[in-house]
């Protein structure tokens, strides 16, 4: 579950807790972890509001096996950026006006904390926190986040997207349903069920194929499923449609072709393509919600970053209102 709360307005603050209480306790997070999440939330919050004046707080549960053990808080905005990071995670830093919970008492609470901040490009902080008991399970030689939100006005999204893990190797598909709402939404979910029924005994390309036959009583999607060997360190592609799929590795980027057409629509065939993987590797991929013209070119050193703090900054910088938009992020350990 996660939910996003606008920021432009004190009044945000006590919207934002009751956000992480709801979130917390429907999914039975202890009330210790969501008190801590609160205070944290609200520092956020607080924060946007003193230094960028509007911005957004997004919560959303994590869970494994359907039991919540923890909560991931992403706070972005379009501020003027953190001057001195090594300052402000100083214990007793502040400009006034904050909690004075600070930067680095959240980097201490947290499971894992990361920031993403440049002059001019605004400040992205990621505080993941975790239940002390609870069983994390491990990310197993990937890691992988994502955004997805619905056009301005819908409540459910068109695009769809998951991905598979299996021995050393991990399988992603994105799906854009043609149009937008719950048409839309039942043509990307019919993609994404072909894909977990076939994806494990075929490749990239013989995936979209069998989503064919499973999307032709929908209106149809566009789709691209990409399959990664982290032992044979190749990634093999394929997509029928506009799903933008970008490698990047060691500073060179390799950009991954797709097939015009419509999954579900004549019979068209994806083309399959391979690129390098390293340890060093990152992919993107994302649905035409996102600017065509995105880039990395602005933001120096974020693919450093927790692939969910790239997908919440490309997002904030080029998704489109006018269309669903989802950005998936997968990173190798």
């Amino acid at each position: 579950m996660e939910t996003t709360v606008t920021v432009d307005h004190p009044s945000r603050v006590a919207e934002v807790r009751r956000a992480v209480a709801m979130l917390g306790q429907t999914m039975g997070l202890t009330p210790e972890l969501i008190a801590q999440a609160s205070l944290v939330a609200s520092e956020l919050c607080t924060n946007i509001l003193k230094y960028a004046e509007r911005g957004q707080i997004m919560i959303r549960t994590l869970a494994a096996d359907g039991m919540a053990h923890g909560l991931d808080i992403v706070a972005l905005d379009r501020g003027p950026g953190i001057d001195n990071f090594d300052a402000a995670l100083k214990d007793g830093f502040t400009t006034g006006g904050s909690l004075g919970i600070g930067l680095g008492t959240m980097r201490r609470a947290a499971a894992l904390f990361d920031v993403y901040t440049a002059p001019g490009l605004g400040t992205a902080v990621m505080v993941r926190m975790h239940e002390k008991r609870a069983v994390v399970p491990a990310d197993e030689g990937f890691a992988v986040a994502s955004l997805m939100t619905p056009i301005r006005g819908e409540i459910v999204s068109g695009d769809n997207w998951s991905c598979l893990r299996f021995g050393q190797s991990l399988a992603v598909a994105v799906v854009d349903g043609l149009g937008h709402g719950p048409k839309a939404a039942e043509a990307a979910h019919a993609a994404i069920d072909s894909f977990h029924r076939g994806v494990r005994d075929a490749g990239p390309a013989q995936t979209i194929d069998l989503a064919h036959q499973a999307l032709k009583t929908t209106r149809g999607a566009v789709m691209a499923v990409a399959c990664i060997d982290a032992q044979a360190q190749t990634l093999r592609f394929a997509g029928l449609g506009n799903i933008a799929a970008v490698v990047f590795t060691a500073g060179e980027s390799v950009r991954l072709g797709s097939t015009d057409g419509t999954v579900g629509y004549g019979s068209r065939r994806a083309r399959e393509s391979t690129a390098d993987w390293s340890p060093r590797s990152t992919l993107i991929m994302n649905t035409d919600g996102l600017s065509s013209r995105w880039t990395l070119t602005r933001h120096p050193g974020l693919l450093a970053c927790h692939p969910l703090l790239i997908a919440a900054v490309l997002h904030r910088d080029f998704a489109r209102n006018t269309d669903d938009a989802t950005v998936v992020v997968i990173k190798a350990l």
